[in-house]
């Protein structure tokens, strides 16, 4: 294994999962467990058995000449059928429930045409897509605004109740009071290529995936300017083990999900390629978050704090543990609390070839600041997690001091990026290294970041950071590991 000699045995749970972390083709494996996502994601031959059309002022049978009410077609679609919204505006909510599931060879799809607005409703779940125990369902393309979720998908606490197969792709979901797109219970959950921004003070979170959801995949997606953590992975074990009168050290509660246990945790799941940044208040939470990978992400320019690994109890196996992070740009400011925190027994976690810049802005200049606190640890995690290969950039530390692989420098420049933020936010392509960067070639290639942000492959050595830019057609030999 490419970081062997970077972790103890201890860490080989991670090590021995992640190698076969990718997104997976039909049939494929992910976390070393046979995929069980919907296979509307997975199948790029997928066909719906039947589309049923409808339309704002729909009031037909159904066919694309003479579509249907949304309520008519969703009172209904059953498994392998593919509700198609024509372009224009609604409002309103609906829902599917556990007798409105798909299956995994038969998923439900709803799927927008481009141009598809809905106005969330105000009433009930006030909720545009309501997907209770409902499994197997895509929500594909749609712009949703306000009300208090965009999309939500909920299961029970019990690993075995959880909800599975929910696919949320491509869409723009914007201003709800609560959370754009929230989840709970919901295992094999995709949220891919998503735009989420504007939630509000009734919880305030850009993308929220909770209660013991386990074999996720966050990816591809703009998270901005929410009141509260812009991504969280919570899986909140006061609610799903203390709640139901179960001991957090119950094997039902911190056990493995592979066992159909640990309803605590959150297990095997993929965040990469996301873009979160200027936020209202911190970056990505992740609260009992185990075995996990989080690489080729930019977090950045908060008005709080960055990236926290934690939890919510005093049992040490419910911390964020094991996970790799990799490859990541954590960008903090002066008036910031920390960039990325380990604390409350949140060991075991690799963090390898990340850049850290500690800045300050003022007009139009960005410096380099030594007031960021860019790595804080506590007691119960100083000198438990593995640094390597990473770039820090003014700042300092708590608890923790930079390894021998590690580089720290004081100066900054925004030469070193195509389009470094002076004051207004910029697309995340402005965070891709310029020729001049000095953090090009100087990582430790990893066979669980075969590709970066764009897709293009790491090279022999790796950039550090999201983005691989020295030459893709150079003579140097790119580690596959069967991911290609």
């Amino acid at each position: 294994m490419m970081y062997k000699t970077l972790i103890s045995t201890t860490l080989l749970i991670t090590a021995s999962a992640s190698q076969a972390v990718d997104v997976p083709t039909r049939g494929g494996s992910f976390f070393d467990t046979p995929e069980r996502f919907n296979r509307y994601y997975t199948d790029p031959a997928y066909t719906p058995s039947r589309m049923i059309h409808v339309s704002p002022n729909g009031n037909g049978d159904g066919t694309a000449g003479n579509p249907m009410s949304v309520t008519s077609a969703f009172n209904q679609v059953s498994a392998g059928e593919e509700i198609r919204f024509h372009a224009g505006e609604y409002a309103g909510c609906w829902g599917l429930d556990s007798d409105s599931s798909g299956t995994y060879d038969a998923p439900i799809v709803i799927k927008a045409d481009p141009g598809v607005t809905v106005n969330c409703c105000s009433s009930g779940r006030a909720t545009c897509f309501n997907l209770e125990y409902s499994d197997y369902v895509a929500v594909d393309g749609f712009t949703l605004v306000g009300g208090n979720y965009g999309v939500r998908a909920v299961g029970g606490y019990y690993t075995s109740e959880h909800q599975k197969g929910v696919a949320i792709l491509n869409n723009h979901v914007r201003d709800q009071y609560r959370d754009p797109i929230f989840s709970g219970g919901s295992d094999w959950i995709v949220v891919d290529n998503n735009i989420a921004h504007g939630a509000g003070s009734g919880d305030g979170h850009g993308i929220y995936l909770s209660n013991g959801s386990d074999w996720m995949i966050a990816r591809n997606n703009e998270v901005y300017d929410n009141s509260n953590s812009d991504f969280q992975i919570n899986a909140d074990p006061l609610s799903t083990c203390e709640d139901e009168g179960i001991a957090f050290d119950d094997p039902l509660c911190d056990g493995s999900a592979r066992n159909g246990l640990g309803q605590g945790v959150s297990e095997f799941n993929l965040v990469e390629n996301n873009y979160f940044h200027d936020g209202q208040a911190q970056g990505p939470n992740l609260t009992s978050v185990r075995n996990s990978v989080f690489r080729n992400n930019i977090i950045g320019l908060y008005q709080r704090h960055g990236t926290s690994f934690w939890q919510e109890t005093n049992n040490p196996n419910l911390g964020s543990s094991n996970n790799l992070i990799a490859h990541n740009l954590f960008i903090g400011e002066s008036a910031w609390d920390h960039v990325l925190q380990f604390v409350y027994d949140s060991t075991g976690n690799i963090v390898q070839n990340n850049v850290f810049l500690g800045i300050s802005r003022s007009g139009s200049s960005v410096n380099a600041s030594d007031n960021v606190l860019l790595v804080q640890q506590d007691d119960s995690t100083e000198g438990r997690n593995s640094f390597a290969s990473n770039y820090f950039s003014g700042g300092y530390f708590e608890q923790f001091t930079p390894s021998a692989t590690d580089q720290h420098v004081s100066g900054f420049s925004t030469t070193w990026f195509e389009d470094f933020p002076v004051s207004s936010p910029v697309a995340s392509t402005g965070f891709r290294p310029t020729s001049s960067a000095p953090f090009l070639e100087t990582g430790s290639l990893l066979a669980d970041v075969p590709r970066d942000m764009a897709g293009a492959p790491r090279l022999d050595p790796p950039d550090l950071g999201p983005w691989q830019v020295t030459d893709a057609g150079s003579s140097q030999i790119i580690l596959k590991d069967g991911f290609e």
